[in-house]
């Protein structure tokens, strides 16, 4: 948010959690189709991990019309008989990772607990996702139901991800059982298990290809920074069924990159709820093995500059948490925030703010953010 005016949890991005992971269970009396189609989930839901902030960060730029990266998504007012006060319909493209290129659209609805305008006590709603990518390589089609807080996010629904001439892999969140999400803050019942968020609860994923069919059980601790993997079975194109053991992955980024990858100048898109967006100048310094120095302008060329530093989350020098305080004097809030940087050198945002002083002590938002180099 702007510095002088005044996130929560994923919940969008769960479902796109679909994209991948996998364990690898290996043995020698696992078919190698089995252990391939293993391991490809395994990379691909370490890769996904990485862009769950930029997967919720569309849900929140969609609810704020007029917002950096969703200026072609429509919101109007339900207007469905028996909708409750502050519901919105939504629909439109959305350019997820600011390549220029609109490879998301998003539709459907959403029911504010009070005036989005104005307050942040949470949202209850639902959405269906199309992602296309450039070139027809892979694309992705889900329907989600999310509910979120102040404090944590609930999610369930379907996602379906496909490859062109490879598997498709499909995902399911029982509505009885919803995932929940909250951003990591690396202590008890908030460790980081996937990339930058604190997940709990199960999902079951399901393979599909040429070799045969793969399924397993993923569920998630809060307390642990494993996921635990079971009930895995392959099925080959004979009808041929082989169990896998059980086993647990890592999904918090790795520990690949350096520090160092950080600095930079990056220009910064943020939306917020209570519904507020701008822009950002930030310049990064790497200023020791586990931080980074902040000089943020907000907005860009204001000469309103804040400096502040982040320090690494978790095992991977690609996720950062900090705060900063903001705000004049009399009505300062503090706002706390985690990044994760991807492998195409943007980086993304969850972050919360409240109010230390003032007629707003105690309330605060929930805010999301992409910036690029």
């Amino acid at each position: 948010m702007t510095k002088w005016n005044r996130v929560v949890p994923g919940f969008l991005s769960s479902l796109l959690l679909a994209g991948c992971g996998g364990s690898d269970g290996q043995s020698k009396a696992i078919p190698p189709a089995a252990a391939t189609m293993s391991a490809n989930l395994k990379a691909g839901m370490a890769r996904s991990v990485q862009r769950l902030a930029g997967y919720e960060a569309g849900l929140v730029f969609a609810l704020n019309p007029g917002s950096p990266l969703s200026s072609n998504i429509s919101i109007a007012p339900d207007g469905t008989p028996g909708a409750p006060p502050f519901s919105y319909v939504f629909s439109g493209p959305y350019d997820g990772n600011q390549d220029g290129y609109e490879e998301t659209t998003l539709n459907g609805k959403a029911s504010f607990v009070s005036d989005p305008a104005s307050a942040w006590d949470g949202i209850d709603g639902q959405a269906t996702i199309n992602a296309q990518i450039p070139g027809g390589l892979h694309g992705y089609a889900g329907q989600m139901h999310f509910t979120f807080t102040p404090t944590q996010g609930q999610v369930y629904g379907t996602g379906t991800f496909s490859v062109a001439l490879g598997d498709q892999t499909s995902l399911t969140i029982d509505p009885a059982k919803p995932l929940v999400i909250k951003p990591a803050t690396g202590l008890p019942g908030a460790v980081d298990n996937a990339c930058g968020y604190s997940v709990e609860g199960d999902l079951h994923v399901d393979v599909t290809g040429s070799s045969g069919s793969y399924s397993s059980d993923w569920s998630f601790t809060s307390s642990q920074p494993n996921a635990a993997v079971s009930g895995a079975t392959f099925t080959d194109t004979g009808g041929m069924t082989t169990n896998l053991p059980n086993s647990s992955v890592m999904l918090n980024c790795g520990s690949g990159g350096s520090i160092n990858d950080w600095a930079g100048t990056y220009t910064q898109n943020w939306s917020c709820f209570p519904q507020e967006s701008g822009q950002a100048t930030l310049t990064l310094a790497v200023n020791g093995a586990n931080s980074i120095s902040v000089t943020d302008e907000d907005p860009p060329g204001s000469g309103n500059i804040d400096v502040y530093p982040a320090t690494v989350l978790g095992a991977s020098p690609h996720v950062v948490k900090g705060f900063f305080i903001g705000g004049p004097p009399g009505n300062t809030y503090r706002e706390d925030f985690i990044w994760t940087l991807g492998l195409d050198g943007r980086f993304t945002q969850i972050s919360a703010y409240v109010y230390q002083e003032g007629p707003q002590t105690g309330h605060g938002g929930f805010c999301v953010a992409s910036a690029t180099p």
